[in-house]
């Protein structure tokens, strides 16, 4: 506990002025029990204090019940779902070609097109994908697995144009398959 803490809590058992309590702390190197003997020697305490003290610690409080209010609820699901975006938030969408950066965006600026604009970014990956564009998540190792998913997909992009220009190279040579 720090001295501001010691402080309060004396403050709160002896019913007196924080100017009094601190000086009673300091004159007994901020041992509680023994400053709350020297403001009753001193004759500071008020005489509504609890007549009794201890240097118990005060239990840490219990958790809420099962019928938790609504606000608490709400509380806690904002909470959670801010906690979600600053994780987000560290982790980005890089979209490379030939190996340099093209453009660098938030996972929570990603998952908003997503969410918004689905019929549009899924299939502008995919035509980017037979383009040469490649995808990598950066900022967690959480997202390898992930990674190697986007790898499996632009190489399997890569054998499907490859594979279609090979086709088109036979069919314009004249041979017959």
């Amino acid at each position: 506990m720090d001295h501001f803490e010691m402080v309060e809590k004396l403050r709160a058992k002896a019913n007196v002025s924080y100017e009094d309590a601190k000086a009673a702390l300091e004159a007994v190197n901020w041992d509680l029990l023994d400053a709350l003997v020297y403001l009753e020697k001193e004759g500071k305490m008020n005489p509504d204090a609890a007549a009794s003290y201890t240097t118990k610690q005060e239990p840490a409080p219990k958790p809420a019940p099962e019928g938790e209010t609504t606000k608490g609820m709400f509380r806690r699901m904002l909470e959670v779902i801010a906690g979600a975006i600053n994780r987000m938030n560290k982790i980005s969408l890089e979209v490379h070609k030939k190996g340099k950066i093209v453009l660098t965006l938030p996972l929570t600026a990603f998952a908003l097109l997503l969410i918004f604009c689905f019929w549009f970014i899924i299939p502008l990956m995919v035509v980017g994908l037979f383009f040469g564009m490649t995808y990598r998540f950066q900022g967690s190792q959480a997202v390898q697995g992930v990674n190697k998913v986007m790898d499996t997909a632009a190489g399997v992009a890569q054998n499907i144009k490859t594979g279609v220009n090979n086709s088109d190279k036979k069919d314009n040579s004249g041979t017959v398959e």
